[in-house]
């Protein structure tokens, strides 16, 4: 005699919950591993993480994103389009005239996402310039690249 199990909803939703934060998570490593391969700008990434971490803003729009943070509008269009697709922030389009506004919004549970991208590219420009004041130390010394 053969017993069918099947597993409660509550742990059914759990597992999901598990699998989504995985996912979530390597989207996120995605992420931070182009911006320190030099494919998105450290320090772009960096700001716009830093803006959606300090406070809880609710909908905002790409031009106060990039008026907050002093990094041009192409940029941030980018950074941003980047955290939607790690599951970090929301897109939200809405009609307006002859164009569309985008709105983005905080993801459930993107804020721990958008503090790790914070602390990478954090670490990543350190290294870059821990990096660069050992080369300028190196060629003092008469090492590095030919004259």
């Amino acid at each position: 005699m053969l017993a069918h199990y099947s597993a409660p909803a509550s742990v059914t939703a759990a597992l999901e919950r598990i699998k989504a934060e995985g996912h979530r998570r390597e989207r996120v490593r995605e992420l931070v591993t182009r911006a320190r391969g030099g494919l998105l700008h450290n320090y772009t990434v960096k700001e716009i993480a830093a803006y959606f971490r300090a406070a809880e803003r609710g909908r905002v729009d790409l031009r106060q994103v990039a008026e907050a943070t002093g990094i041009p509008i192409s940029d941030t269009r980018q950074v941003l389009r980047e955290f939607v697709i790690a599951g970090l922030l929301i897109e939200y389009e809405q009609p307006d005239g002859e164009q569309v506004r985008r709105l983005y919004e905080l993801a459930d549970n993107g804020q721990e996402g958008i503090t790790e991208v914070f602390i990478e590219a954090e670490a990543a420009a350190r290294e870059r310039r821990h990096s660069r004041k050992t080369e300028r130390w190196l060629r003092g010394l008469g090492w590095g690249r030919a004259r």
